[in-house]
């Protein structure tokens, strides 16, 4: 199905050159897109546009001309359903989960390929097209409550990826908010996805304990200011090329508090896409058939 409008012409949008074959790629992560919309819509899954994607459908009413991905949000509680639903949903379809994690999935599209970062292991065991789902959980407040939840999530994270701090300041007689028994547990679990699994459910129990949201991985980093849920309490369509996304109601403010001014035309200079892309080659063909020396001599692949 083609979702995008002339899909074999090139075309200059708002003064960037987008190439037929770019298109192509926007269609099929538009593709990727309906089935997502599919399984929300019959789970009863709330999600937005977000990032690049919601700033393209407020300001551009499609794509970003020099962006290249989707990305979609969901609340921490939702998006944990939502991964449940997908082994069952993509069962013996042209959908795949990729880059399965706590903190980001994506669903990729088995007829395209993808290489991302150079011929690196992690990128030939699904190298294809895929659209990026965030989970939102919460971040600080201005309430006790919030912080404590804030706290607490923060210091699991740290005993999973980095316990020799939190040691270290325990042992330095620093308090913590998660009972050291809870934190001694999780450590011993010796398999990081399951420790992963201990921490969403952590994420879930807590999700009410603070008015502010956003991606885990920013508001560790302290990268951008969190949003409010009241931003998300109602869901909004926006056209966005031959359909129309979801959007929370107060996604200006969301915008606002992502890139300032957003109305402004930015190029982040960021490539998003890959080294090696196609909209038409299924990459399980694609990796049969290429030759990776007459590409890149001085690179090996991986088994």
């Amino acid at each position: 199905m083609a979702f995008i409008k002339d899909l074999n012409q090139d075309e200059i949008r708002d003064g960037w050159l987008v190439k037929s074959d770019m298109k192509k790629v926007w269609n099929r992560q538009l593709e990727i897109w309906q089935e997502i919309d599919r399984i929300c819509r019959k789970h009863k899954i709330p999600y937005w546009a977000a990032y690049g994607t919601l700033l393209g459908a407020a300001r551009h009413k499609g794509f970003i001309p020099w962006d290249k991905d989707m990305d979609f949000c969901m609340m921490r509680p939702d998006f944990d359903c939502f991964r449940k639903a997908l082994d069952e949903e993509l069962k013996d379809s042209l959908f795949e989960i990729k880059n399965d994690n706590f903190s980001f999935l994506q669903v990729s599209h088995a007829q395209t390929t993808l290489i991302t970062t150079g011929f690196l292991d992690v990128d030939m065991r699904l190298p294809s097209i895929a659209v990026d789902i965030f989970p939102l959980d919460i971040d600080l407040d201005d309430t006790k409550d919030g912080f404590l939840a804030f706290t607490a999530l923060n210091e699991l994270l740290f005993t999973i990826f980095n316990f020799p701090v939190i040691d270290k300041h325990i042992k330095e007689g620093g308090s913590i908010v998660n009972d050291w028994s809870v934190i001694e547990k999780l450590h011993s679990i010796s398999d990081m996805r399951e420790q992963c699994k201990v921490f969403t459910l952590y994420a879930e129990a807590l999700f009410n304990q603070s008015s502010q949201i956003n991606w885990l991985l920013d508001s560790t980093k302290r990268l951008q200011n969190s949003f409010q849920k009241e931003w998300f309490r109602r869901t909004i369509y926006l056209p966005f090329e031959t359909v129309e996304l979801p959007v929370p109601i107060s996604y200006e403010a969301v915008l606002t508090r992502c890139y300032g001014d957003w109305h402004k035309f930015v190029h982040d200079g960021i490539e998003r896409l890959g080294i090696i892309y196609s909209a038409d080659i299924p990459y399980r063909e694609f990796l049969q058939r290429i030759n990776f020396e007459l590409i890149s001599p001085e690179k090996t692949i991986g088994n």
